[in-house]
């Protein structure tokens, strides 16, 4: 009897919270996508850090599996307070406490069954299409596979019941201290929250917005220097200035109504203004932890964007040649060759010296220019033309590994060499005019330049040699093609300086094997006793041997290992929160039918009173929405441009931020239509 109440009730309730229904199908098709990346056995073999993309889920499981507890624990507390009444029902027909339980216990389970069920079976198709992106993400062909994965399934179906299961007993002790007279009531219950002092509360919501401001600031300006301990501290402090905002909101309408400003009296905004106050006053804390919520979806899909980018891009041109193999002075590349001859008779392979003069001219006017080195005593300036020139000697705070980014003095480059380099990848070959030297530089490194970088000379050939030119083309600068730069000019000059290193680069068609690799690496003894870093923070490899094809494989593997996880909890934390506000709206149809009756009596046709409607929605939905987008914005804004001065990209905020917050603004558009169209039919369908 109760079993078959159970499953009745459930197939009621489904209906009448479809939105909550849908999201959990939908989280429950996510996640059983996702933990298929975790237990797919073809995954594991891809990469021997395979454990990477496991820890990361299993962190981004973690925080999901929080959100997803709150939904359903929000949604049953929910749930009992509108069936309320029906639960003082069956007590008034003799049932027991115990047994409405059950029945309450039934149902839920047997709603949580059923989305489980249809998410997974979605879930195998969506499967595809997730496992289709990663493996394109990584560089590899992914081949349709609808086999069943028995470890994927158990494990979404612990964590998806284990929320349950938390949940229901988190509401133990309220089914055993329901009565009669309190089950009446509690439909009709808000929050208990008094008002209390108007201008104490506007105080606090302007003290939060206050901090908004506070935040964007210091991340501008002092983002860089900023340690883990204090993005912590104001991560909590943002957090908590986001509940402060709303707990005094309410008082910053009530004030404006009091003061009866302008457009209250203009047309039905004395209605919303109304409504959409009550609601903050009651839903504050919901309405907080809504917009953090949004917050962290924006954030992670747009730094998602940011690493996806990057890893397309900018891997690539830290490593454009196939093998390159870094030697002392006196090596002669002769084992290295032969092995690379011998895996390919297609590879075109080039062996050359680095020199230098003694001298650190360009050395020094970039440890002054640049921005890495700002904080040590550099003057990098503003903008093109730099700042005034500042002395090695300035930079006495320096730790004594920071100097290891360049070598002790200028690398040169024969300018044969060069070309014959450049003609391996593609590029054109570089002219130089007499008395002259071209700069080999890094892309992102060309706006720190400024204009003075030309009356940079250099000692070479008993002359001083001119900077003719300068070239950002893709060039293996990590220590290798020198660290940042390298300078090159013709080849009768460069002669009569001394050696530095000798260095060969390799162009091989086709894929390497394992076997390949590692024949490569045993090939090379001579190993160098000096190598520099460079400045690039994103990915840096400092080592004698580099291989794109390794390199590039394990960049995109790590790369796509954290910003997949950032879209799994973007998309689950962005339906959470649009599925609390829509059920939140719809359950207050009933109550509507009153106002709108209030309003159709004053002359208001259905036309105007169901646009009303929309305006309410609106603002209801928007208010969570416009302090994450705010937030968010100005925070990808500002790490955008960070993110792109400090790897090369060619992309801005719109870029990364303008992309999430379309995918963000599509699937927002689908969960406010379809709670207006319910909303609508609910209040006037008697």
């Amino acid at each position: 009897m109760l079993t078959k109440l159970s499953l009745r009730n459930a197939g009621r309730t489904w209906k009448d919270y479809l939105v909550f229904f849908v999201t959990l199908v939908l989280i429950a098709a996510i996640m059983f996508s996702f933990n298929g990346l975790l237990f797919d056995p073809d995954i594991r073999t891809l990469e021997t850090d395979s454990y990477i993309i496991a820890v990361m889920l299993g962190i981004a499981t973690f925080f999901i599996l929080l959100v997803l507890a709150w939904l359903i624990q929000y949604m049953i507390r929910f749930m009992m307070k509108k069936r309320s009444r029906e639960f003082a029902t069956y007590l008034l027909l003799g049932m027991k406490r115990r047994q409405i339980t059950h029945i309450f216990w039934g149902e839920s389970l047997a709603l949580g069954a059923m989305a489980f069920l249809l998410g997974t079976i979605i879930g195998l198709f969506l499967r595809q299409f997730l496992f289709a992106c990663f493996y394109t993400l990584i560089g590899k062909s992914y081949r349709l596979d609808f086999s069943w994965n028995t470890p994927s399934f158990l494990m979404t179906l612990l964590c998806f019941f284990s929320c349950y299961l938390l949940a229901l007993l988190f509401h133990q002790k309220k089914f055993r201290g329901m009565n009669i007279a309190g089950l009446v009531r509690a439909d009709r219950e808000n929050e208990c929250i008094r008002e209390g002092n108007l201008i104490t509360g506007a105080a606090t919501s302007l003290a939060g917005i206050a901090y908004f401001v506070i935040f964007g600031t210091v991340l501008y300006f002092k983002g860089g220097s900023l340690d883990n301990d204090d993005i912590i501290r104001m991560i909590v402090l943002l957090i908590l200035s986001i509940y402060l905002l709303y707990w005094g909101l309410a008082s910053l309408f009530s004030l404006y109504l009091k003061k009866r400003g302008k457009r209250i009296y203009h047309g039905t905004n004395l209605f919303l203004i109304r409504q959409l106050s009550s609601k903050i006053r009651t839903m504050r804390f919901t309405f907080g932890t809504l917009t953090v919520l949004f917050t962290l979806s924006l954030l992670g899909c747009s730094l998602a964007l940011m690493l996806n980018q990057y890893q397309n891009t900018q891997l690539i041109y830290k490593y454009p040649f196939s093998v390159s193999i870094l030697g002392n002075a006196s090596s002669t590349m002769e084992s290295e060759q032969a092995a690379i001859n011998g895996l390919s008779p297609d590879a075109v392979t080039h062996v050359y010296k680095v020199y230098h003069n003694g001298g650190e001219q360009m050395r020094t006017y970039y440890l002054t220019h640049l921005r890495a080195f700002a904080k040590y005593g550099g003057n990098p300036g503003n903008g093109p033309g730099g700042g005034a020139s500042a002395s090695v000697d300035s930079l006495i705070s320096m730790p004594d590994g920071i100097w290891a980014q360049y070598y002790n003095h200028d690398p040169f480059m024969r300018l044969s060499d060069y070309n014959a380099l450049r003609r391996m990848l593609g590029f054109p070959e570089a002219e130089l005019p007499e008395g002259g030297y071209l700069l080999q530089t890094k892309y992102r490194l060309l706006k720190e330049l400024g204009d003075d970088v030309y009356q940079v000379t250099v000692p070479a050939g008993g002359s001083e040699l001119y900077l003719a030119g300068i070239y950002t083309d893709a060039f293996c600068q990590d220590g290798h093609n020198g660290s940042d730069y390298i300078l090159v000019t013709d080849d009768d000059v460069v002669e009569q300086m001394e050696v530095y290193y000798t260095e060969l680069a390799s162009m091989i068609p086709g894929t390497l094997s394992d076997e390949q690799i590692g024949a490569i690496y045993s090939s090379h003894t001579d190993y160098s006793d000096i190598i520099a870093s460079g400045t690039d923070t994103m990915t840096l490899t400092i080592t004698d041997t580099l291989i794109s094809q390794e390199l590039l494989a394990e960049g995109k593997w790590g790369y796509t290992s954290i910003s997949l996880p950032m879209v799994y909890i973007g998309l689950v934390y962005l339906c959470v929160a649009l599925t609390i506000l829509s059920v939140q709206q719809l359950s207050d149809s009933g109550k509507y039918r009153y106002h709108c009756q209030l309003l159709s009596s004053l002359g208001l046709r259905r036309k105007q009173i169901n646009r009303t409607l929309l305006k309410q929605m609106a603002w209801f939905y928007l208010c969570p929405i416009l302090p994450a987008v705010l937030i968010s914005g100005m925070a990808v804004i500002i790490i955008s441009g960070k993110f792109v001065n400090a790897t090369g990209v060619s992309g801005s905020a719109f870029t990364y931020f303008g992309t999430s917050f379309l995918i963000f603004v599509g699937i927002y558009l689908l969960y406010f239509i379809a709670a207006y169209v319910g909303f609508v039919r609910d209040v006037w369908k008697e």
